[in-house]
């Protein structure tokens, strides 16, 4: 893609964040045809809004690269919090673990093994807000879903879990919960097992360009699937003996 259509995609997406008025698909003339287009959709949307990345949501890989979606610092919420359901008009909610990174993991040839990500990071539990700027977000495709940061609206953070290295993270007790009554539970079922796998490979996607700074988050996928709330509802996911996190979605 030329510069101008990656300049009319975002521009699309920042009107349809604006408005509220949802697209029905990116045109031809602007339509990302792999990853790297669907990157540059993003990073020219997050530059033209002004906004910092707080981190990075993280997909399945396509094609052997890793995905990723930007997490915008002003939809970052802290547990306890409440964003309006119309900013998120979706309301597709996911029990999920994090990582906040304590320290950089500088731009390097050699890549980062699990040990050392390990003990550069604290793991936290989370709820990511699923939101779309298409009318269709099951319809819409993949590449477009992408280029739209991954389908983010918001992000719930939990406590840190300081002693997350003794948990088995693959084996977590996980309950998604809204309005008090549990939607979902299950022992483990991230798509990975360990999500701090995913992590790493995005670690060692992006050393070779910008590196992840200290503060920086990471999420790897849901634990209990997607779901959808209601406006006004209570959301929490809570993981037996490692924390919770809550949000309510103010009407």
């Amino acid at each position: 893609m030329d510069e101008e259509a990656i300049r009319q995609a975002a521009a699309l997406l920042i009107e349809a964040r604006r408005t509220g008025v949802l697209l029905d698909g990116l045109p031809s003339s602007c339509r990302p045809q792999d990853l790297d287009d669907a990157l540059a959709i993003q990073d020219a949307t997050v530059a033209a809004l002004g906004e910092d990345v707080a981190g990075w949501k993280v997909g399945a890989p396509i094609d052997g690269r890793i995905v990723r979606g930007a997490l915008l610092r002003s939809r970052i919420i802290p547990s306890g919090g409440a964003i309006a359901a119309a900013n998120v008009p979706l309301l597709g909610v996911e029990a999920e673990v994090a990582f906040r990174f304590d320290r950089d993991l500088e731009p390097r040839e050699l890549a980062y093994k699990y040990a050392e990500v390990a003990a550069a990071v604290t793991a936290f539990p989370a709820i990511e807000i699923v939101d779309s700027r298409f009318r269709d977000y099951r319809g819409t495709s993949l590449i477009e879903r992408i280029a739209d940061c991954v389908s983010n609206g918001a992000f719930v953070e939990g406590a840190a879990q300081l002693l997350w290295t003794k948990f088995d993270l693959s084996r977590l007790d996980a309950r998604l919960e809204i309005d008090g009554k549990v939607v979902v539970q299950r022992i483990g079922g991230h798509p990975a097992g360990d999500p701090l796998l995913p992590a790493i490979d995005l670690v060692n996607d992006l050393r070779q360009a910008t590196g992840v700074r200290a503060g920086q988050i990471m999420t790897t996928g849901t634990y209990t699937g997607l779901n959808f709330a209601k406006p006004g509802q209570r959301v929490s996911a809570r993981f037996e003996g490692f924390g919770s996190a809550e949000v309510h979605l103010t009407t």
